[in-house]
């Protein structure tokens, strides 16, 4: 796609290679062990070894910790922001972990502060449709004083946006807050004061403050680790300081997070503290780049040049997108599929709330799937409807069917609409090359993994495409 906007082409369009892009080593080696480039990669992980930004790393010979204590593979879960530096193979799918860090955002007692919100340390916490629990069924399942570790990103409010609560056994607890210094008059002097993140918790130090690594300096804008005793901070880890995964100029580096910062494609904007800039020959897999907007989750993929993350690759990780008429007033339901909104959602295009929806909007729902099935819109737009009564859907192809040619996304049925199979040189395989066939096209589609918009009419359960593309 190579940055550009694009449109429908009856039948289908264009499509996106899945290869891992950037330097490696070719061929293998005398062993027959596949070619792989040394790679860090950063974001919330999924069990099964370490699935992380679309790569399954291996990590049976992985050195692990947290809390700069040794970890066991045991101790890596859903949900857990990690930092893995090692290789990822040419197939862009598969790789060997060397080295994982678990990195939790705060941990301690908790205070309720709305319908889906609680602060830690004066850190606000949203869950959403996407948090997985443990030890707790759900949010309701948290009471005030509970001790509970939160991973996740912060939004560009400093908002976390919670992947993972786990609910913590009475006792006392190792207290800690991860986040930007900011509050703090020069360096760092004992005594403090300073503050992290958004947090009112105003942390002090003492005589027996230690600093990670020694000699590292804290300032503003340091990202730090704090270990507190109430609020006296006991260590401050100085992130920026440790280099052990810092990539390497021209080294593979993938970063997933929320977008802050962000004006324009010619400037910088960041990705979970790290600053990325895209070019003109940045592809962007999910979405388009005109979806770039502060507080939608990302992977940046790409080489560091002076610090900067230049991205080569841009994948929207919110990849639901609804184009339809409001099932129901005061509510972003739409295609019969359940849209939940929470305190973050954004409201554009006339609309304040998801009370000041009416039925028969058009709305444009960008959101991603939870883990019910549901979906969590982070942005509901108000738009005209479409005058011939189409709507879209795209997210992932959840189930497929080559024989029948048809597929589901977020639980709706996508056929074929009648007359759609007589097709030209207008199925595009990308830019260029085009499907030989319907057939070709569903076979380049993997269940769970293919992003496919489609573009029909909606009924029943069942969208009739007339237009289908893999994103």
């Amino acid at each position: 796609m190579k940055g550009k906007n694009y449109m429908f082409i009856p039948v289908i369009v264009m499509a996106v290679a899945l290869a891992f892009t950037g330097c490696s080593s070719s061929g293998g080696d005398s062993s027959g062990a596949p070619a792989s480039a040394s790679a860090v990669s950063i974001g919330s992980m999924t069990k099964g070894s370490v699935i992380l930004n679309g790569v399954t790393f291996e990590d049976n010979a992985a050195r692990i910790t947290g809390d700069d204590t040794t970890k066991v593979a045991a101790n890596l879960q859903t949900g857990m922001t990690v930092k893995v530096r090692g290789r990822v193979n040419d197939d862009g799918i598969n790789g060997t972990a060397e080295r994982i860090e678990i990195e939790n955002e705060v941990r301690g007692a908790l205070t309720k502060t709305g319908a889906d919100t609680f602060t830690v340390h004066g850190q606000t916490v949203l869950v959403d449709g996407a948090t997985v629990f443990a030890n707790a069924a759900n949010f309701a399942g948290l009471a005030n004083s509970d001790n509970v570790e939160v991973h996740g990103q912060r939004d560009a409010l400093g908002v976390i946006r919670a992947t993972r609560v786990e609910k913590l056994g009475a006792g006392a607890v190792d207290d800690e807050v991860r986040g930007i210094v900011s509050g703090l008059s020069g360096n760092l002097v004992l005594g403090g004061p300073f503050t992290i993140g958004t947090g009112t918790l105003s942390i002090s130090t003492n005589a027996t403050t230690s600093v990670t690594p020694v000699g590292a300096v804290i300032a503003n804008g340091t990202l730090v680790e704090v270990h507190l005793n109430g609020a006296v901070a006991t260590r401050i880890h100085a992130e920026d300081a440790d280099d052990e995964f810092e990539p390497a100029e021209g080294e593979e580096f993938e970063m997933e997070g929320l977008v802050s910062g962000f004006s324009s494609l010619n400037s910088a904007f960041k990705v979970n503290n790290q600053t990325v800039q895209t070019s003109s020959s940045t592809r962007f897999e999910g979405g388009l780049s005109g979806d770039l907007v502060d507080d939608i989750k990302v992977e940046a993929e790409g080489h560091l040049a002076n610090g900067v993350l230049v991205a080569q690759k841009i994948t929207f990780k919110e990849n639901i997108r609804i184009e339809a008429i409001a099932d129901a007033a005061s509510s972003a339901n739409a295609l019969g599929l359940t849209v939940k909104t929470t305190t973050r959602t954004r409201f554009e295009g006339g609309l304040v709330s998801e009370a000041s929806i009416t039925a028969g909007d058009g709305l444009r729902v960008r959101g991603f799937l939870n883990l019910d099935g549901t979906i969590t819109a982070t942005r509901v737009i108000k738009q005209n409807p479409d005058s011939n009564g189409r709507s879209i859907l795209q997210g992932p192809a959840l189930e497929v069917s080559t024989q029948a040619k048809t597929l589901k996304i977020a639980g709706i049925t996508i056929t074929m609409a009648t007359g759609a199979s007589s097709f030209d040189d207008s199925i595009s395989a990308d830019d260029n090359v085009p499907f030989a066939s319907l057939d070709a096209f569903f076979a380049a589609i993997s269940a769970k993994k293919t992003i496919v918009k489609a573009k029909g009419t909606f009924s029943g359960g069942t969208l009739a495409a007339t237009e289908i593309e893999i994103e």
